[in-house]
């Protein structure tokens, strides 16, 4: 293990020390996967650059956010897609970076953000015949939490316990499982409820929603910062409202959607280097928001993408060239 972890510290090293910078007015976006919300995004900012007659082009690329951010810092993309807490591991050494070579660690500090978008998120979805509404009602029922070791079943516990339910002590089953068992296990009747991650619609639930009467069951709004103080990184972590509109409109009403949803999440950032030109990150940036309607236009998913949310809960400071666009649009002072 050791040895794996030398060999691929030394790889990384190499690759910062032999990185090229990329030609200027190409810019390469790093998205998670070509399934992620941020990838579909990406597409629709891409074209929206040719379009509009930018001077900047922009080629997509899937990375996950971990390779991405070391790809960034190794010059090799110049824009990328990650979690705010998991931007913030980065440059502390932590989580899935903590094996990371030294020399990297003042490169992740060395940059900032365009903005951030909220798309996929926590899900919580239960059979309508469970009887549960609301997270108080999970007593007594069973859920899974997503897969062991995973992050899902630690913010789970923590966002239950503020609502008083503790998982630790019983007060409900939930059970370490990926929420593909576990929507088979709600379909024969022997489970209530899981928690999927993902954006609107989800192709999981979408299914799902073809065997059973589904609802999701929401966080109480006003418990958020009860929230953050009980989960780690807790700061990052925000409640995204879903109009029952969108779940009606993305589900074709197989999913109840007599009020709207809340599920949580944290801002998925767009993150570069403190080199890029500043008149790059304005124009980039300018061009994404002030055609936001064609992107909110593109999917169900894509249409919670808001300038109120651009900005909030970031975990780096903003770029110069993107700070003057928010500027301008009054969204910061």
């Amino acid at each position: 293990m050791k040895y794996r972890h030398l060999m691929f510290g030394l790889a990384l090293s190499a690759a910062v020390a032999t990185a090229q910078p990329l030609k200027a007015g190409e810019v390469v976006m790093s998205a998670v996967a070509p399934t992620s919300q941020d990838y579909a995004m990406a597409v629709v900012w891409s074209n929206l650059l040719a379009k509009k007659g930018s001077k900047n082009k922009m080629t997509v690329v899937d990375n996950g956010s971990v390779k991405g951010l070391r790809k960034l810092a190794q010059g090799q993309v110049d824009v990328v897609a990650i979690g705010a807490p998991h931007y913030r591991d980065a440059t502390q050494h932590k989580g899935k970076f903590k094996n990371d070579p030294n020399d990297l660690i003042p490169k992740y500090k060395d940059m900032s953000a365009l903005f951030a978008i909220r798309t996929s998120a926590g899900q919580y979805v239960a059979r309508v015949d469970s009887g549960i509404v609301a997270i108080p009602d999970f007593k007594g029922k069973s859920l899974a939490i997503g897969r062991p070791g995973g992050n899902a079943g630690r913010v789970t516990t923590s966002l239950f316990q503020v609502h008083g339910i503790d998982l630790t002590a019983g007060d409900a089953d939930g059970q370490y499982l990926k929420y593909g068992p576990a929507l088979e296990q709600m379909a024969n009747g022997s489970m209530d409820a899981t928690l999927v991650w993902g954006g609107i619609p989800h192709a999981a639930v979408e299914n799902a929603s073809r065997q059973m009467k589904l609802r999701f069951v929401s966080p109480d709004p006003t418990k958020l910062q009860a929230f953050r103080d009980n989960v780690s990184n807790g700061e990052y972590y925000v409640f995204q409202r879903v109009p029952k509109e969108t779940i009606a409109k993305a589900y074709g009403g197989r999913v109840e959607s007599e009020r709207d949803a809340y599920f949580w999440t944290f801002p998925f950032m767009m993150v570069v280097r403190n080199d890029m030109p500043e008149d790059v990150a304005y124009d980039i940036t300018k061009t994404m928001w002030d055609n936001i309607a064609e992107v909110n236009a593109t999917s169900p998913a894509l249409s919670l993408i808001n300038l109120d949310g651009a900005t909030d809960s970031l975990s780096v400071g903003l770029h110069p060239g993107a700070m003057k666009y928010f500027k301008e649009k009054g969204v910061i002072k």
